[in-house]
């Protein structure tokens, strides 16, 4: 960003700037981006965050598959009008159905520690979370503090250095490969949902049963593999999360970013996990999808189920978390609850306030 400012430019572009920026951070790249508009400087904003839209910008281009559908001004219209526009329908509100319960602790986390695995890695130092069952935990932080690093820790793609720095209902998994935590009725959504999340060259069927093979009997028994299973598992997921798609069993890559998101969150939600581990649940979807999928989470968390959430968006936490930690530089910070957590106290977490408190106690110990 700073680059670009620099060469003082007659048009400039940003797709999602603030995706990377503390709160304070994007309210200071939004006074010197009134200043160059004021100046003269045309600007080209894309973003999903109607809030920054309808504060920024002076005119809006609603896209809808490809298509231009409405040209409005954002100042007088409000985000769930600029969302019923990007949808085509009035987008249902997230609710909390019903108070968060205080059930047993289900995940675990006791000062858990690793060190970087690559040059553009992030160590992780002295983590420690309990998530309870029927609580969404929702952990924010500006990308690239640990947050791929803490996902791969928790789902077994990463093993701890000792068994007890995972604990999955009561019982030491550090140790546990991401097959055998599936069997201890954990679920997981990566970040990368091409690649990561699923075999881009596989079929969406090929790609459920590849993470329910360890534990469905109905998918996969006795090692034989029930396709009929599987794509009555595929469609049910399908119809439930509006995934649409040009074939009955298309190519995960054949899919659009939202579609494919969808069909990945769907496919973990689909089997009502103990524990669910979701890394940017929303990222490219629409605002209906969106909405659907952070209820489904609620939903999910009020039977009983312990839900952590790794996001960038501020907004997306807010809306369904019931406690929030801030990862900074690979620590964490103490999870508070979401009620009287403001935007500005998040916004020094994200920007490291925590972290000489954090390392002190690690000095002591």
């Amino acid at each position: 960003i700073v680059r670009c400012l620099l060469q003082e430019p007659k048009l400039l572009i940003m797709d999602e700037p603030t995706s990377v920026l503390t709160p304070q951070e994007a309210d200071q790249l939004f006074v010197v981006l009134k200043r160059l508009a004021a100046e003269g400087c045309s600007i080209l904003y894309i973003s999903h965050r109607l809030e920054e839209v309808k504060g920024l910008c002076t005119a809006a281009t609603i896209l809808r598959h490809g298509k231009v559908v409405a040209e409005v001004d954002p100042r007088k219209e409000t985000a769930a009008s600029l969302a019923r526009l990007m949808v085509g329908a009035d987008i249902h509100a997230v609710k909390p159905s019903g108070a968060a319960a205080t059930g047993p602790v289900r995940l675990s986390l006791r000062d858990l520690s690793l060190p970087a695995d690559g040059p553009f890695a992030t160590a992780l130092s002295h983590i420690s979370l309990d998530v309870r069952g029927g609580e969404v935990v929702a952990i924010a932080g500006v990308a690239g503090n640990g947050q791929g690093e803490l996902f791969d820790a928790i789902s077994g793609e990463r093993l701890a250095k000792r068994a007890e720095m995972v604990v999955v209902d009561g019982t030491p998994a550090g140790w546990d490969g991401i097959n055998a935590r599936r069997r201890r009725h954990m679920s997981f959504v990566a970040e990368e949902r091409l690649g990561h999340g699923a075999v881009p060259g596989m079929p969406l069927s090929a790609n459920m049963i590849l993470t329910r093979h360890p534990y469905d009997r109905a998918i996969a028994s006795r090692g034989f593999v029930n396709t009929k299973g599987a794509a009555a598992a595929r469609e049910r997921i399908v119809k439930a999360f509006d995934v649409r798609k040009g074939k009955a069993d298309p190519e995960a890559r054949a899919l659009s970013g939202g579609n494919l998101q969808k069909f990945v969150m769907g496919r973990e939600l689909d089997r009502e996990p103990g524990i669910l581990i979701v890394n940017q649940p929303t990222w490219g979807v629409d605002a209906g999808a969106s909405a659907s999928i952070r209820q489904a989470l609620i939903d999910l968390a009020r039977k009983g189920a312990a839900v952590l959430v790794i996001s960038q968006d501020l907004d997306e936490i807010f809306e369904i978390a019931d406690r929030i930690a801030v990862i900074s530089r690979g620590q964490l910070s103490e999870a508070r609850a979401a009620t009287g957590f403001t935007r500005e106290e998040i916004g020094l977490l994200m920007a490291g306030s925590h972290e000489k408190k954090e390392a002190h106690h690690a000095a002591q110990a």
